[in-house]
């Protein structure tokens, strides 16, 4: 069995940026919404059995509450994009594609309550499509992540190949080095390597400081100094569990492929024209699956 788990956002800003400017009979820009489809027909074609996209809250998150300035330094959405987010929300409801979001959490605590629930079941192949790194922690013999941006698939094993620890301490190392996306306060030049250094050494944050006297030179000087930076970044990062989602019963999570209603919506209503040759191969692939790429 199959389960895909989707970065809304980061599929989005994915189309935005991969696809070039097409417009609709109106003249809007609509390269988000085509580009957004267009991928997602690409990973229909692995023949996930359980699919589901996952979205930020639309209201401010618990680490917003925490934190005021948690990702202030984002760029203002471009207009252009803006107006085509909700016009390809509305076309992944009239398709019945599972969704979910849950008010005040971010879509990475869902991706990471629904795998850590299913991933005890050996026999169920988790792919998370995201480019964030913190749930790289999820990956296991069965846990891949795929990166939207670069469409480059990591598994337990390269992980280890690329930071030299285990994908459990990705946010020890991620709590030490500075991450400009969501404008989270570090430790002033303490690089990559040297994180990873302490990170293969020490494992864990609280070990680090339990250990410190062990560790020489400024390294030592910057961890005492930052201490409370880097255990508030620590807590920010940190995946959280949520009970506030329902029902999350597989059931709810099927992908069912209404080819006819892809149709009337996608090529008819949105006058997507080339989707109809796409979702005539992809009915026949699905006849005899074949794994391809992302991109």
């Amino acid at each position: 069995m199959k389960f895909f788990l989707i970065d809304w956002s980061s599929f989005l800003y994915r189309a935005y940026y991969a696809f070039p400017p097409m417009t609709d009979k109106d003249g809007h820009n609509v390269n988000v919404v085509y580009g957004f489809f267009r991928m997602l027909m690409k990973i229909f074609q692995e023949k996930p059995d359980y699919f589901v996209i996952t979205r930020d809250s639309p209201v401010k998150t618990l680490r917003h509450e925490e934190y005021p300035e948690y990702k202030a330094n984002r760029k203002k959405m471009d207009d252009d994009f803006k107006h085509q987010i909700p016009i390809t929300k509305d076309i992944v409801d009239q398709l019945w594609i599972p969704s979910l979001i849950v008010p005040t959490y971010e879509a990475d605590d869902i991706i990471y309550t629904l795998a850590m629930k299913y991933k005890a079941n050996k026999d169920m192949m988790i792919d998370i499509y995201s480019g964030d790194k913190d749930l790289k922690q999820l990956l296991d013999t069965n846990v891949f992540c795929i990166d939207s941006m670069k469409g480059i698939k990591t598994n337990e094993e390269l992980f280890v190949k690329e930071y030299w620890f285990d994908p459990i301490y990705i946010l020890d190392y991620l709590a030490l080095v500075w991450d400009s996306a969501d404008n989270i306060k570090w430790i002033p030049w303490i690089w990559p390597k040297k994180a990873s250094d302490l990170v293969q050494k020490y494992q864990t944050i609280d070990n680090m400081y339990t250990h410190i006297d062990e560790i020489t030179g400024d390294v030592k000087q910057k961890l005492i100094d930052g201490k409370e930076e880097v255990y508030m970044s620590r807590g920010l990062i940190e995946l959280k569990p949520i009970t506030e989602i329902e029902n999350t019963d597989l059931k709810n999570f099927a992908l069912q492929l209404d080819f006819p209603r892809y149709k009337k919506v996608l090529v008819e209503q949105y006058h997507f024209n080339s989707f109809e040759k796409t979702l005539d191969e992809l009915k026949k692939k699905l006849q005899n699956p074949v794994q391809v790429g992302l991109f």
